[in-house]
């Protein structure tokens, strides 16, 4: 299910990450993508986050980290929310294969 913007503040432990830069010698800044698992105790949050702000990619969360969405510093742009006995590896390569982004590409 895709979280709206009425969805609370994402609160857990990051079991599972992927960060990726991209560059493009066309474009000024580079494209920086963050996928996350979050597991929030009734389940877990399948997060994706985009951005070029040079100033966030020393701090994206790792693997292991406490997340708390209301003082992270950077916004989820997707939200999936999975309930605990539904979630399985298969499903979070699911997720990076569909929502990594790259310059030139959509996913690898």
């Amino acid at each position: 299910m895709a979280a709206t913007s009425a969805t609370p503040g994402i609160r857990g432990t990051i079991i599972e990450a992927e960060n990726k830069s991209s560059v493009d010698a066309t474009r000024p800044l580079p494209l920086v993508c963050g996928l996350y698992a979050i597991d929030s105790g009734d389940g877990v949050w399948l997060c994706a986050y985009y951005g070029m702000n040079r100033g966030n990619f020393d701090f994206l969360p790792q693997k292991g980290a406490a997340v708390d969405e209301t003082t992270l510093g950077l916004v989820f742009h997707i939200k999936e929310f999975v309930p605990k006995a539904d979630y399985q590896p298969a499903r979070w390569d699911e997720f990076k294969k569909k929502r990594m982004l790259a310059y030139g590409a959509h996913g690898e």
